[in-house]
């Protein structure tokens, strides 16, 4: 048994899916609806007032948004008191990416298209982190 199947969260906790890709949200939502509350954002802006608004524990975004990328998002997010685990998500998902997103104080990187069970490992992982903070 995995260390992240090992791992306790709160079934139905709180995901934002932030793309202008209507498949994302699709693809996520058939992997993750009995694990947690998904809800969704086109954008940078709309993400931000949700975030605001109802604190999920983890944001999954896509690499490019119409109104900015992950990088703009990220820096918004930084400056909440309570940042939940940005995952980035992308179809150009490399080494590089990887790098860049972990060195700037993002969570994580899925590739495109979704395998379930990396999207689950990772959102589960980042769940319990974002979770345990969220209870401070």
């Amino acid at each position: 048994m995995s260390a992240a199947s090992r791992i306790q969260v709160q079934i139905g906790f709180p995901l934002l899916v932030v793309s202008p890709d209507e498949q994302d949200h699709q693809a996520l939502h058939r992997i993750l609806q009995h694990d947690c509350q998904l809800h969704g954002a086109a954008g940078r802006r709309d993400a931000l007032r949700f975030i605001r608004q109802w604190r999920p524990w983890v944001v999954v975004c896509d690499q490019t948004l119409a109104d900015g990328d992950w990088r703009d998002l990220l820096r918004e997010l930084q400056r909440e008191p309570k940042m939940p685990p940005l995952i980035v998500s992308s179809r150009l998902a490399d080494d590089r990416l990887w790098a860049e997103i972990l060195n700037l104080g993002g969570y994580d990187l899925l590739a495109k298209p979704f395998a379930a069970t990396e999207v689950s490992r990772v959102v589960r992982l980042a769940a319990h982190r974002g979770g345990v903070a969220e209870t401070r």
